[in-house]
């Protein structure tokens, strides 16, 4: 039981990163190279505001960042948005400057976050820390809530819309841009939101999101562009992973473990047999459902 309330916390932090990036890939084919800095200032928020109660601190950190998500976006993405590799190339240099003012301003030493609720809880004869627990659960209805908006409200269909054609989207009277501008604040805000939430869980540093990212550019990279579901089904796949082989071996050998396997799975996934195979299993789906 502790292995999947552990998988739960995991896939929270995860999950949220990872379909904050697949929103903004869907509506901009950006690969947003800042999204584990953004759960840096998100963590940064949390750790130095701390005269406030925590649940402002979360809120204050998501009201603070939509400024400069719109300052991103506007200033430094609509231009290049026609090349894949500049907006990397922009993505990463953001994140590079966001690491590097926070070393300047709060230097690398490693702070704590003191939880808002302490103890443990017991779920199914299973003591697990109460906090861990808060935040897998907090994270999850959010991850509910975007991708109930992604499939059942207007805004998810036009996002659709643009991710699968612009052009097309753009003569049925979408605005394009508008609707990127919105997808990379959003995606951006669930970053940060992960960092604040999380904080009292990790060592905030400066490069905290670094490591972070890693795993999330696995998750987008084996979802569908477009299709937000298979986002979160690649971010819990990975979170079950990692999990599962640190419950089997040690930290260093879980990890080397891990990152072969998920390199070797997004190999097998570019073969073209398999994406024969994803294909074919895409038409047999979509008549079973309509039928």
């Amino acid at each position: 039981m502790d292995v999947l309330l552990a998988i739960l916390t995991l896939f929270g932090l995860y999950g949220l990163t990872t379909l904050g990036m697949a929103v903004i890939f869907a509506a901009t084919r950006v690969v947003n190279l800042a999204q584990g800095d953004l759960i840096m200032v998100g963590a940064y928020t949390a750790a130095v505001l701390t005269g406030p109660a925590f649940g402002w601190r979360v809120t204050l950190a998501l009201v603070a960042s939509a400024p400069l998500l719109l300052l991103i976006e506007r200033l430094l993405l609509r231009r290049p948005l026609a090349d894949g590799l500049a907006t990397m190339l922009v993505t990463w240099g953001v994140g590079m400057a966001l690491r590097q003012a926070a070393e300047l301003w709060f230097t690398s030493t490693s702070r704590s976050v003191d939880a808002p609720v302490g103890g443990t809880v017991t779920v199914l004869g299973t003591p697990y820390p109460a906090y861990r627990l808060v935040c897998g659960l907090i994270a999850v209805a959010v991850i509910g809530l975007v991708l109930l908006a992604a499939y059942r409200t207007d805004w998810g269909l036009t996002l659709r819309a643009v991710a699968d054609n612009p052009a097309m989207a753009a003569l049925l009277g979408t605005d394009p841009r508008r609707l990127r501008t919105i997808a990379f604040i959003v995606g951006g805000l669930l970053a940060v939101l992960a960092g604040a939430l999380y904080s009292p869980l990790l060592a905030v540093n400066p490069t905290m999101g670094f490591g972070l990212l890693v795993p999330v550019f696995f998750g987008l990279l084996l979802s569908r562009p477009g299709a937000l579901g298979t986002a979160a089904g690649a971010a819990l796949a990975i979170a079950t992973l990692s999990v599962l082989l640190r419950t089997w071996l040690t930290d260093v050998l879980a990890e080397v473990f891990f990152y072969l396997i998920v390199v070797a799975v997004a190999a097998l996934r570019s073969r073209p047999w398999i994406r024969r195979y994803m294909s074919w299993l895409t038409r047999v789906r979509v008549p079973a459902r309509a039928s």
